[in-house]
């Protein structure tokens, strides 16, 4: 029995980076830090903040997420590869614990059409789909390795 533990993750904590559509080739490339750089085709650009005195930088930029695939009559999308490992553990998992009380975790936000498991394998589908499109482009991340 494969169980899911939920640590009260937020949308928030997998902003570190997203994987985007390169605005020149729309190959896979991480846009962190306000910046682009997509190894394929040599596009680089940084982006300035909206307004400097805020602790949260408003991002304007508009850039397509590149992680995201028909399913389920939906959308299935995840900003990076943490998020899509994240949403593979919550739809495979048989159990799924939630820390009690906490209502703004990732987890409990999930829409329901994720939740329900007749949608199992077909969300399953689609993540491995997700995962194949960035092999099939040739994704390399330049984030450093999370620790735990």
């Amino acid at each position: 029995m494969k169980k899911f533990e939920d640590k009260g993750e937020l949308l928030s904590h997998f902003y570190n980076y997203r994987i985007v559509k390169c605005p020149k080739c729309t190959k896979p490339v991480d846009f962190s830090n306000l910046k682009v750089t997509c190894t394929h085709c040599g596009y680089n650009k940084e982006f300035k903040p909206m307004d400097s005195s805020s602790k949260l930088i408003p991002i304007t930029v508009e850039m397509e997420d590149f992680l995201k695939t028909p399913c389920c009559g939906n959308t299935l999308w995840a900003i990076n590869l943490e998020q899509l490992d994240f949403l593979e553990k919550y739809v495979e998992s048989d159990l799924r614990e939630r820390i009690p009380n906490i209502n703004k975790s990732l987890a409990s936000r999930l829409p329901q059409w994720i939740k329900n498991k007749k949608n199992r394998n077909e969300i399953l589908k689609g993540i491995t789909r997700l995962r194949l499109k960035l092999k099939d482009n040739n994704y390399k991340s330049n984030q450093p390795p999370k620790t735990e």
